[in-house]
């Protein structure tokens, strides 16, 4: 927890952590492969959900496994409604040993395990993007998570190493736990689709906690107020390594700078009981 919050909001911000500390969720790794996936004409959102839920996941999340597979769905942000097919994987190193090069969504590799193959449902088996935790290793642990909040933040070129700088020595010490549900990790895409962005989540343990925040149709509420203000002058050090006009504006919410225009909100999808 950020030590510049209020001792007065301490006690409300732990009640909250009190309140949705428990639930299903996905343990965040230090890569996190993804896709979006595009299903064939006859298939759709519920085949994906039987798909994934009932055949995928049970395969591969069994167990103190290194690499897992998830689904996620989104009820926030510019993607609201799409799906996110997520590959989550420990270490760095149990990328590099548990899984071949590229897409981990083709068939060879998600029906190693399962009998379905993505193949079936879906058009673009092929289409993934791998993201690195940035200064993993600074990290004691990660935390379980019900949403990712997927902030794609678009970096200056000219300043990317700069950036990537930053993030390790001072915006991750200051935001990667910044509440005890709710940690700003900051990605580097290293391999697909999308190679050489960054993306920044807002790894937030469930729905109710981030309700506690930003709830529906209402202000964001006084604890998170409370816990960016004192974040200010990391906020403004942001802003310099960014595109102009790609990031929420102060006046945008209490967030602002850390928070990219495009953004959405994915909802872990639990399996069935």
């Amino acid at each position: 927890m950020n030590t510049g919050i209020k001792k007065s909001f301490l006690p409300l911000l732990l009640a909250v952590f009190v309140q949705t500390s428990s639930g299903q969720g996905m343990q965040m790794g230090e890569v996190i492969i993804v896709t979006t996936p595009e299903l064939k004409n006859d298939k759709s959102g519920e085949d994906l959900r039987s798909f994934m839920l009932d055949n995928v996941a049970p395969a591969w999340n069994n167990g103190n496994q290194r690499v897992n597979f998830h689904l996620f769905q989104a009820d926030r942000g510019n993607m609201k409604g799409k799906y996110l097919v997520v590959c989550n994987v420990k270490e760095v190193a149990d990328r590099k040993e548990s899984l071949p090069a590229g897409s981990p969504f083709k068939d060879e590799v998600m029906s190693s395990r399962s009998s379905k193959k993505p193949s079936e449902i879906l058009n673009n088996p092929e289409a993934f993007t791998e993201y690195h935790l940035l200064g993993a290793n600074k990290f004691r642990s990660l935390p379980e998570i019900g949403i990712l909040g997927i902030h794609y933040i678009k970096v200056r070129k000219e300043r990317a190493n700069d950036f990537e700088k930053f993030t390790i020595e001072k915006m991750h010490p200051a935001v990667g736990t910044l509440l005890p549900n709710m940690h700003l990790l900051t990605y580097k895409a290293v391999g697909g689709d999308q190679q050489g962005t960054y993306i920044t989540i807002f790894a937030i343990e469930s729905v109710a906690a981030r309700d506690q925040y930003w709830p529906a149709g209402k202000p964001e509420t006084e604890p998170l107020k409370q816990a960016f203000k004192p974040l200010q002058p990391i906020a403004q050090e942001l802003k310099e390594y960014l595109v102009p006009d790609s990031y929420l504006e102060p006046s945008g919410g209490a967030a602002a700078i850390f928070e990219s225009k495009e953004w959405t909100d994915f909802i872990y999808q639990p399996v069935s009981k």
